[in-house]
């Protein structure tokens, strides 16, 4: 038992519900010397004020009236039979002002890695994938140092941020480019805090940072003084084009039917621009095929590997095993695949200057291809280098579905949407900025006692590696800060659970609460101690599933989680606000277009929630306590939105997806372990007999109450079963019981892909096991 083990609540520091009387105190003096293990409590307090920054830039951005020539006059309040209405129109068109920046700043970061981030090697190679000392690659080097006066501008760094908070993606875009200096440096938080004002807040590095980017990057400092035009390159002609951010700048877009989403800017979904020059129509699919296209070329003439196929299944990049067959490594499968006999087609769907149709290729044509590869017997004997060819593995589909996840509603150079990244992260942001430890007195004990906490979270991923923990937003917040030192972090998780622990900001939102449950429970059981230090009615009812027995049968005031519940019921009652506790971390839940049948399976959750909750409100009476309140409203841009109910997947979701060119609230899943027995996929019902003469086993099914699905975009639609090939041992390996039946509720409309849903029957029980279409025929 290690020395946080032993510890009573009395050693540990005091809870978090401090007043403050000087909110400079705490942060005057830091020491962010580069800490070289866990994340240290000044660093804690250092990552609070940057998050206290982006949250000021946020308001700043959403709340300038005709930013972007997004104007709120354009709102008419007696248009409106609600008051609700016309408020959530102005608070979504703040979001509207938000979205483009971020796509802006993007943009912008994009500029900044490639000319001010200068790689310290060439791109990796398939050669240096077969090196010894690949594994060691982490290590490799010194890590660039920045100073006040080589800081970015605030959204870059914002951008930069939230990238690092994919740690593996974040790692494996550093190490195909050639910039493993530039991920060994991690946020440098000691210029960082030099650099934001510990009164304001306001973010300042001085005026040499200001002349050395404008210097290098020819841009403006300001993300607000660029021009509103983003210049893209035409793959036809390669003339030059200039696309407006928005098409929403005019008073037709907001309207009670048209709410800023459907504007053809390029920060919006339906982005439509036409070259000049060759009248060549440019879309976000055209934009993305043509990402692939650039990588296919570094691939086929330097022999770099694809996006995606060089880490392992547990994120470390390693040589195949000594007396492997290089056939037979699953993780640069695709690269040889394509190799295989593919790389031709390819290359010629994706060459858009002998182009002549209205509709240029897209990832759908590229997946298309891929699919006929993987059923070719002649392209997979030399893929898998065998004479015979064999049926592709479950680790090589994993890496399949890894390669193309990086093209799905991403057209950048990174390995993932950032605005996405950027848009969830700001969910947080703003948790720690209503919860509002930068303030108190007591921050300097606070982030000591949940960084302990952090490590007994750690504790769980190492002991129950097979399990989804969620953290709260305590831990979160160590977490997140740890992974901001990535080379440090990197070591700290190999070693204490054998594997790169990924960070997952994409987590549908059931499978959250019930993660979020079973966290409670083991952190509970293993530490004896509470888990989520919060009276809010959810965290309640979660804990009220598992410490009820417990304080039953250990009726003694000694028992620590009697004494810690009570010490938590007293700071509750003394007017802290359960909102502004730090319960689950929900930034990274993902809400999924739901129907009917989606909502009846819900309510069994929902049901068992509620049994807790009056469980919960019983036991508060007899005690005395008020009990736990559902009242609860959420600010949304400065209007309070009201929540009758804060779980995961009950309450308004914090953004709206449509206002963004890949919505953030949907994502393709692709963790690996995926099991398939038969896909049901909603499509217009026009459409329907040319799906039939594509001739891959479709059928027209029930309709399975998809109406209100279609009535919500406006189609008429019919369900579609896919069947697929299962390994049923394999799937019922991965759902622990028997499987009976698969079937998948698919959604067609605007959201960019479209998010889909798979649940398996185990024993009566719905548990979502894939949500990815993009994968389904890997």
């Amino acid at each position: 038992m290690n020395d946080l083990e032993k510890k009573t609540p009395e050693d540990l520091p005091p809870s978090y519900s401090s007043l403050p009387p000087d909110i400079t105190a705490a942060f005057s003096n830091l020491r962010l010397g580069r800490s070289a293990g866990l994340p240290t409590a000044d660093e804690c307090i250092a990552h609070l004020k940057l998050l206290e920054a982006f949250s000021q830039l946020r308001e700043d951005v959403g709340t300038t009236d005709g930013l972007y020539g997004i104007r709120d006059d354009f709102i008419e309040p007696s248009a409106f039979k609600t008051e609700k209405e016309c408020v959530e129109l102005l608070a979504a068109m703040r979001e509207k002002r938000w979205a483009i920046y971020v796509t802006n700043a993007v943009q912008r970061f994009e500029i900044y890695w490639k000319v001010c981030i200068q790689a310290d090697a060439r791109m990796l190679d398939q050669v240096d994938l077969d090196r010894e000392d690949i594994k060691d690659i982490a290590d490799r080097g010194t890590p660039l140092t920045f100073t006040t006066d080589t800081l970015p501008p605030l959204d870059l760094l914002m951008v930069w941020h939230a990238y690092m908070l994919n740690p593996r993606t974040f790692f494996a875009d550093c190490m195909r480019s050639g910039k493993m200096r530039f991920w060994q440096a991690g946020l440098p938080w000691e210029a960082i805090n030099s650099a934001i004002d510990n009164n304001t807040f306001e973010y300042n590095p001085g005026p040499k940072a200001v002349k050395n980017f404008t210097a290098q990057t020819l841009r403006r400092w300001n993300n607000l003084d660029e021009s509103s035009l983003v210049d893209l390159s035409c793959p036809k002609c390669r003339g030059e084009v200039a696309a407006p951010l928005t098409a929403c700048n005019n008073k037709g877009a907001w309207t009670v039917q048209n709410s800023g989403e459907f504007g053809t800017g390029f920060a919006e979904k339906g982005f439509q621009a036409r070259c000049k020059n060759c009248s060549f129509p440019l879309d976000h699919n055209v934009l993305r095929t043509q990402k692939f296209r650039a990588d296919l070329q570094k691939m086929l003439t330097r022999d770099c590997p694809m996006p995606g196929t060089f880490l392992t299944i547990d994120g470390l990049p390693e040589r195949p095993q000594t007396g492997l067959p290089i056939g037979a490594w699953c993780v640069t499968f695709p690269n040889r695949l394509i190799k295989a006999g593919l790389s031709s087609k390819l290359l010629d769907i994706t060459d858009m200057k002998w182009h002549k149709s209205e509709k240029p290729s897209s990832m759908e044509d590229v997946r298309n291809i891929i699919e006929e590869g993987l059923g070719n017997p002649d392209v997979l004997k030399r893929a898998t280098e065998t004479q015979r060819g064999r049926r592709i593995t479950r680790d090589e589909r994993i890496a399949i579905r890894r390669m193309m996840a990086c093209y799905w509603d991403n057209s950048s150079i990174f390995g993932l949407d950032l605005v996405g990244c950027v848009v969830r992260q700001s969910v947080f942001v703003e948790k720690m900025h209503s919860i509002d430890w930068i303030h108190s007195p007591a921050v300097s004990s606070t982030m000591t006692r949940l960084i302990a906490k952090y490590q007994r979270y750690f504790q769980i991923l190492a002991a129950y590696p097979k399990e989804v923990a969620v953290p709260t937003l305590d831990v979160d917040l160590a977490w997140h800060t740890h992974q901001l030192n990535p080379r440090f972090y990197l070591r700290y998780s190999v070693t204490k659970t054998r594997k790169f622990i990924d960070h997952d900001d994409k987590i549908e939102e059931n499978k959250l609460s019930l993660a979020f449950e079973w966290t409670s429970k083991t952190y509970q059981k293993m530490f004896d101690s509470v888990y989520s230090e919060c009276t809010c009615w959810y965290c309640e009812a979660v804990r009220e599933g598992h410490t009820s027995t417990v304080s039953r049968i250990f009726k003694s005031s000694k028992n620590p989680v009697v004494k810690e519940l009570d010490a938590l019921y007293d700071s509750s009652a003394k007017g802290c606000d359960a909102d502004k506790m730090p319960h689950i971390s929900a930034h990274n839940a993902i809400r999924p277009i739901i129907d009917e049948e989606d909502r009846t399976r819900m309510s069994v959750r929902e049901a068992e929630l509620e049994r807790n909750y009056q469980k919960a409100c019983q036991r508060a009476r007899k005690k005395g306590r008020e009990p736990p309140t559902r009242n609860m409203s959420c600010p949304y841009w400065g209007y309070p939105i009201a929540m009758p109910y804060y779980a995961p997947y009950m309450g308004y979701y914090p953004y709206i997806g449509g206002l963004y060119v890949g919505n953030p609230a949907c994502a393709n899943f692709a963790t690996g372990g995926e099991v398939l027995a038969g896909v049901v996929r909603l499509v217009p019902r026009e459409d329907l007999a040319a799906v039939a003469e594509l001739g891959v086993g479709l059928a027209v099914v029930a309709e399975m109450g998809v109406e209100a699905a279609g009535a919500a975009e406006g189609v008429d639609v019919a369900a579609v079963e896919v069947e697929v090939e299962v390994d049923v041992v394999e799937a019922e390996a991965e759902v622990g019981g028997d499987v009976e039946e698969v079937e998948v509720p698919d959604f067609c409309g605007n959201s960019l892909p479209a998010c889909l849903w798979s649940w398996c029957i185990w024993r009566g029980y719905l548990r979502p096991i894939c949500m990815s279409f993009h994968a389904l025929q890997y």
